[in-house]
């Protein structure tokens, strides 16, 4: 397993494909953040946003690197397309983790905020939620379940509209709710817990129906 992700995020290093997402999401970082004075909650919840978008977009890059021959032989040569799919959402949550670095420190660097500790933790597992949410609409977004580019970007269009409006759908539209409330960061820190850890089964849940859906095409 160690190997499969060594070569899986060498292969993605020299493909440069996580440049675009991971640039886009420090010009949000500049752009949204950037002498913020406000609560460093709400400026948060805008990290959240940038998060969702850009990890859905860096999760399609990244399961797509590959093209389709050189996926069967990567399957082929592991013995199991689960084990793929897994180590490479493996490679998709490691990238994510400096950006949610940045995510964190940024506003506090460049704005002008009283930090506690319950804000980092309130920061981090509300970003953390939003980027497994979006590696999981990546993942359904993907190559291996949508074969077209423009309806798959499309498709991802919407869903990131319909997580960020509709409560039930997803732990986002809660997550950016808890947020932008008056309440401290030690009131929310149980709730954006929760949340993070139920965008761990949203997660798990697309990693299946991808697979599913991809042994079905393939």
């Amino acid at each position: 397993m160690s190997a499969l992700y060594r070569y899986l995020m060498s292969s993605v290093l020299l493909s440069q494909r996580y440049l675009p997402p991971t640039l886009i999401f420090l010009a949000a970082m500049a752009v949204g953040t950037t002498s913020d004075n406000g609560p460093l909650q709400s400026s948060y919840a805008f990290c959240v946003l940038a998060m969702l978008v850009c990890t859905t977009w860096l999760t399609v890059s990244i399961v797509n690197h590959e093209d389709p021959t050189q996926r069967q032989i990567t399957v082929v040569m592991v013995g199991s397309s689960l084990r793929v799919l897994v180590m490479t959402v493996a490679v998709v949550v490691t990238w994510c983790v400096p950006l949610l670095v940045v995510g964190l420190v940024y506003p506090i660097v460049t704005g002008s905020h009283d930090v506690t500790a319950g804000d980092l933790a309130v920061g981090a597992a509300a970003q953390l939620g939003a980027a497994l949410v979006g590696s999981a609409i990546g993942l359904l977004c993907s190559r291996l379940v949508i074969r077209r580019i423009g309806i798959a970007m499309l498709t991802a269009a919407a869903a990131i509209l319909v997580v960020l409006l509709l409560r039930w759908v997803s732990p986002i539209r809660p997550i950016m709710t808890v947020l932008s409330d008056d309440k401290t960061a030690g009131a929310n820190a149980v709730p954006l817990t929760l949340l993070a850890a139920l965008s761990v089964v949203v997660l798990a849940v697309a990693v299946f129906a991808t697979k599913a859906l991809a042994d079905r095409k393939e």
